[in-house]
């Protein structure tokens, strides 16, 4: 998805802030290199997509929207779509309670 208007919006500080605290999450977990890029970018383009709002104020029907805008205008497939749900679950079960 390089290139598309979400990539170009900017990111807010507690967004910045949250990406940190979740690559110290997977660090100290043990996650692979892979698994780390990985979910910060697909968290990334998450908070740029809704640069509108603070982090702790996205909630699963904003997750669910976004999963259903990305398959629609992106094309993407199934195992995207999984990757995606699977880095917001991550998130906001393990990195978020843990701050």
């Amino acid at each position: 998805m390089k290139g598309n208007e979400i990539s170009v919006k900017e990111l807010r500080t507690d967004a910045v802030e949250w990406l940190q605290k979740l690559h110290q999450t997977l660090t100290v977990k043990e996650y692979g290199k892979g698994t780390i890029r990985n979910y910060s970018q697909e968290m990334k383009l998450l908070f740029k997509y809704y640069n509108h709002k603070s982090v702790v104020d996205i909630r699963q029907s904003d997750i669910e929207q976004y999963l259903q805008y990305i398959k629609e205008v992106h094309k993407i497939g199934r195992a995207k779509g999984r990757s995606v749900a699977q880095a917001c679950s991550f998130f906001f079960k393990r990195a978020m309670p843990s701050a």
